[in-house]
């Protein structure tokens, strides 16, 4: 059975495996098949690189059997991507602004393509089948000819233009910026017709999962993913005094607030962490993962103690849960900051996903301030 990486594992180890591998060194990996390290311009198999970075660490190359390629603590992708190095998806490109096949979108186009895209929403948060291919399609003939890559690119500004809204997005449909500012009138011209809309959506059952997830089966490397390079949330300013234009929904302080959301997270992340500590052989470290915010109480500034597997040191754990895709923003409080920087070596975020449908998770090391952006929400008045 893989075992985690042992620890102690530098970046300049890993440099020196580059140049190995650089260097035509023969090893007993295979290709990458669902990540890529990229470093300068270009990519290798994480396994390979931490397998032969162990030869300047261990005193030999740790064998492809010993480890794992994953995004859990202790896996390849995680360990490089905390050492600084960048672990992207084997297919994955850095994001470029679409190229228009022969004109710009026009109104009538955009607000098709607005309104099926709703459609398509409502579906997802209410639990109801669809195809997105089928949607795509029957929409190609009514706007002029696009190919498929545009529509799907506009698909993916749209979700942009809602989570800078705070809002819901269709999962799949990754938020990318660059987008016309017709779009996002037309979006706003949508929510205005139909104002009940979101809040309608608030209460269905995806958003507001009852029971915790089948946890009998845990595969970690499905259930952890790499954090997302950037999250796009609304922005606070403005004058909506003079406009007279409120934000009608906070879906995010509703995660916040939803306090049986909460606990189910938080009681998900304890039997993925005991599942993972079981895997490494760590039955003893299993047993003695907390749920501090039941057995203990509230107000520690982090929900989970769990336990590295190698050197048996304290993972303080804070759990952000959300029904909503990866890419949307989530509520940390002051005291969560403030552990997250007392307690930096420690101190790890789990923000759990999708949670009504297939939960996932993504981790953040460290200092909250040095891993997000933080804005005030609110203040805390004397006199």
């Amino acid at each position: 059975m893989p075992q985690s990486i042992p620890p102690g594992l530098k970046r300049e180890h890993v440099v020196l495996a580059l140049n190995d591998l650089d260097n035509g060194i023969d090893h007993s990996f295979g290709a990458p098949t669902g990540y890529e390290l990229a470093h300068g311009d270009k990519r290798y198999a994480p396994k390979a690189v931490v397998g032969l970075a162990c030869r300047y660490h261990l005193g030999r190359v740790l064998q492809p059997e010993e480890f794992s390629g994953g995004e859990a603590p202790g896996q390849a992708n995680y360990v490089l991507r905390k050492l600084g190095f960048t672990v992207v998806r084997k297919d994955e490109e850095a994001a470029e602004e679409e190229k228009p096949a022969h004109k710009d979108w026009s109104e009538q186009e955009v607000g098709l393509i607005v309104a099926d895209y709703f459609t398509m929403l409502e579906k997802e948060l209410l639990g109801k089948p669809f195809s997105k291919t089928e949607h795509r399609r029957s929409l190609a003939p009514q706007l002029g000819g696009r190919s498929d890559g545009s529509i799907e690119f506009k698909h993916a500004n749209i979700s942009a233009v809602l989570t800078g809204l705070g809002l819901p997005y269709v999962e799949g449909y990754k938020p990318r910026g660059n987008y016309q500012s017709l779009l996002a009138q037309e979006v706003e011209a949508f929510l205005d017709k139909n104002p009940t809309f979101m809040e309608q959506l608030a209460g269905a059952p995806t958003l507001n999962p009852d029971k915790p997830p089948a946890t009998a089966v845990l595969a970690l490397d499905k259930i952890i993913e790499e954090p997302p390079t950037e999250i796009i949330g609304p922005k606070e300013g403005g004058k909506p005094w003079l406009s007279r234009k409120g934000r009608k929904i906070d879906f995010a302080q509703r995660d916040a607030l939803n306090r049986q959301l909460g606990k189910l997270g938080e009681e998900f992340v304890v039997n993925v962490e005991r599942h993972r500590l079981l895997l490494a052989g760590r039955d003893d470290l299993s047993r003695k993962v907390m749920w501090v915010a039941v057995e203990i109480g509230d107000g520690l500034g982090f929900d989970v103690l769990s336990f590295d597997d190698q050197d048996e040191s304290e993972k303080l754990i804070e759990v952000k849960t959300t029904g909503l895709g990866k890419f949307f923003p989530f509520y940390v409080t002051g005291n969560e900051v403030r552990c997250s920087e007392d307690m930096a070596e420690q101190f790890h975020l789990f923000r759990v996903f999708d949670f009504g449908r297939t939960p996932r998770v993504y981790i953040l090391t460290g200092s909250l301030k040095e891993n997000c952006q933080l804005e005030p929400t609110q203040y805390r008045a004397t006199i």
